[in-house]
């Protein structure tokens, strides 16, 4: 059992360098859509669901954590949404395994939030952790809610509507996988107990801005939305 925790942890740590390292290049080196693009990209994603099994694994057999699972949930379905927009840029429309992943993501977000409400009203106090529930719970829904509309009316969509699905949801990956990094190598910056929520929250509040300023560009140049008319 020590070999198998053991080689489940070293496994997931690698993976999570992997997916770190591979993501950075895929959003910040090279064409995108190159050769260079996709090769990182493949590796950050398939290094995202090893990420996603061995966490699975870690809390059914080594020690459960409901908060885990769900970030592992997150994590992978930003990554399998990113790369399914391009499946159905080609089909046209969204298959059956895209609506089921969605809703079980969605589920998985509005039990977290729910798990932070109960521990708020059941200990009488709103500390970290129940923050942190409510605040990756909504992302977690919100994302997969956004997905599953979109799904609805893909033959309505503009052209390049699956650029910005895949650039959106491969970007929250990342920023997922950096949080992942400083959460765990959060005592390297010596953070007083007061501010042990930043690692956490960091990424996101850095990372939303900047993807919202890509996807303006993008629209820009894809004369998309209001932008069609320019």
């Amino acid at each position: 059992m020590e070999i198998f925790e053991k080689s489940l942890l070293y496994s997931h740590v690698t993976a999570g360098v992997l997916a770190l390292f591979c993501g950075l290049m895929a959003a910040f080196v090279g064409k995108k859509g190159g050769k260079l693009h996709k090769q990182v990209g493949a590796i950050s994603y398939w290094s995202m669901f090893w990420i996603f099994v061995s966490a699975i694994l870690l809390v059914s057999f080594v020690r459960f954590s409901f908060f885990l699972l769900i970030i592992a949930v997150f994590s992978y379905y930003l990554a399998f949404s990113g790369v399914r927009s391009l499946k159905m840029k080609r089909t046209g429309k969204a298959a059956l395994v895209d609506w089921i992943a969605g809703g079980v993501t969605a589920a998985f977000g509005i039990t977290l939030i729910g798990y932070g409400l109960f521990r708020t009203v059941t200990t009488g106090s709103f500390g970290v952790l129940e923050i942190l529930c409510l605040f990756f719970g909504f992302f977690t829904a919100n994302t997969a809610y956004i997905n599953l509309k979109s799904y609805r009316d893909i033959g309505k969509q503009e052209k390049m509507w699956w650029w910005l699905a895949h650039m959106n949801n491969m970007n929250g990956s990342l920023i997922a996988c950096i949080t992942a990094f400083l959460v765990q190598n959060g005592r390297i910056f010596d953070l007083p107990n007061s501010l042990t929520w930043l690692p956490w929250v960091l990424p996101a509040l850095a990372g939303t801005p900047l993807t919202a300023y890509w996807a303006r560009k993008y629209r820009k140049q894809f004369k998309m939305g209001k932008y069609a008319g320019a």
